[in-house]
C-alpha cells in the first residue's frame, strides 16, 4: 500500500486484526473521511484469500474508492478477492 496510515489508522488496523483473530470477523465504523478504506485495503493486502465483504451505500463510492486505491499504487489482484456491494444487494 502506498500511502502510510494516521496514528489513528494504525490503531484501528491493529484492533481490526485482533477481532478477526479473536472472533474471524471486523467491522471499521469511523466518521467519512478518516481512512476506513486505506485500513480496509490494507487488511485485504495482508489477508490474500480470506473472503472480505466491502459494503458501501451505492456503486459509485466503492467505484470511486477502489480508483483511488489502484492510483495511489494499489495491486488490483488484491481488489479481486474483494465481494464489493451496496447495501441494497444484501437484501
Amino acid at each position: 500500500m502506498a500511502a502510510e496510515p494516521y496514528p489513528h489508522n494504525e490503531q484501528a488496523y491493529r484492533k481490526a486484526v485482533h477481532m478477526m483473530q479473536e472472533r474471524g470477523d471486523a467491522a471499521l465504523i469511523h466518521p467519512t473521511g478518516t481512512g476506513k478504506s486505506l485500513i480496509a485495503f490494507r487488511l485485504a493486502e495482508e489477508h490474500p484469500g480470506q473472503r472480505i465483504i466491502w459494503l458501501a451505500p451505492s456503486e459509485y463510492i466503492f467505484r470511486s474508492q477502489k480508483e483511488n486505491y489502484l492510483a495511489a499504487g494499489g495491486d488490483g489482484e488484491t481488489l479481486s478477492g474483494i465481494a464489493f456491494l451496496t447495501y441494497a444487494k444484501l437484501m
